[in-house]
């Protein structure tokens, strides 16, 4: 398992500052942030910038709390998601900590990945406490893609989000989904998440644009049209919704 990490000193958490804030222009869309324990997917066809997406949100999230964050990455490796950082101009904060699975995808084949990150969640929080406040899973595609998607596995991953919920984190999970698709994917992780956000690619006047829409954002009030953004240096930024 490969580690990337920077100890600094931390301010106290604040709750209420992961969406708006976390993505500019955000607050056009929602009415108000989600407060933890929310649960949220992060879906869309391979190229819409999931991974760009979530590192945003996170970054900025931790910036302004300085709280402690915990990115499990089970596709992309360290050195890959820090080239995306640096392509976008996008600076990790040092409270930020990447854990790398890949490398023990390679040396057991039959792990319990699920199992193990509940392990490593639970070691940081008793390790953190409450300045542990946000973990992202990318992503649950490439869980699925090493085991059996039954029924045994499905109550896994109903038991798993269960787990998150009562460890009071923001939690995004990346899972791909091409376009059409509905949300709820092989595990039908769509009914037990708090949000569904949906990535995409549209193609106007010639042009690719980059678009997300918020399909689910439970007890808040939030914008259902299909919003262009646009990745730029230090992240992500809503421009405004797309019309027909």
């Amino acid at each position: 398992m490969l580690s990337t990490t920077i100890n600094t000193e931390y301010k106290i958490a604040f709750m209420g500052t992961m969406y708006i804030g976390g993505i500019a222009g955000m607050e056009r869309v929602l009415s108000r942030d989600a407060e933890p324990p929310y649960l949220s997917l992060l879906t869309g066809p391979p190229g819409s910038m999931k991974t760009s997406f979530s590192l945003s949100i996170i970054s900025n999230h931790l910036r302004r709390t300085g709280g402690f964050g915990l990115y499990c990455t089970v596709e992309e490796t360290v050195d890959s998601l820090l080239k995306t950082c640096n392509s976008m101009g996008l600076e990790l904060p040092p409270n930020l900590q990447i854990t790398d699975l890949t490398e023990l995808r390679k040396e057991n084949e039959a792990m319990d990945y699920l199992k193990f990150t509940r392990r490593m969640i639970q070691h940081f929080k008793q390790e953190r406490g409450d300045q542990f406040s946000v973990f992202v899973l990318d992503s649950l595609g490439a869980i699925y893609s090493l085991t059996s998607v039954d029924a045994e596995m499905r109550k896994k991953m109903f038991g798993f989000f269960d787990f998150l919920r009562t460890q009071g984190l923001y939690t995004i999970i990346i899972t791909e989904r091409q376009t059409g698709e509905h949300a709820e994917l092989q595990g039908n992780e769509g009914f037990i998440a708090d949000g569904i956000i949906n990535l995409g690619l549209d193609r106007r006047n010639g042009k690719i644009v980059r678009t997300m829409q918020i399909e689910k954002m439970r007890h808040l009030r939030h914008s259902m049209e299909k919003q262009a953004i646009d990745i730029s240096a230090g992240g992500v930024t809503i421009l405004g919704p797309l019309f027909d």
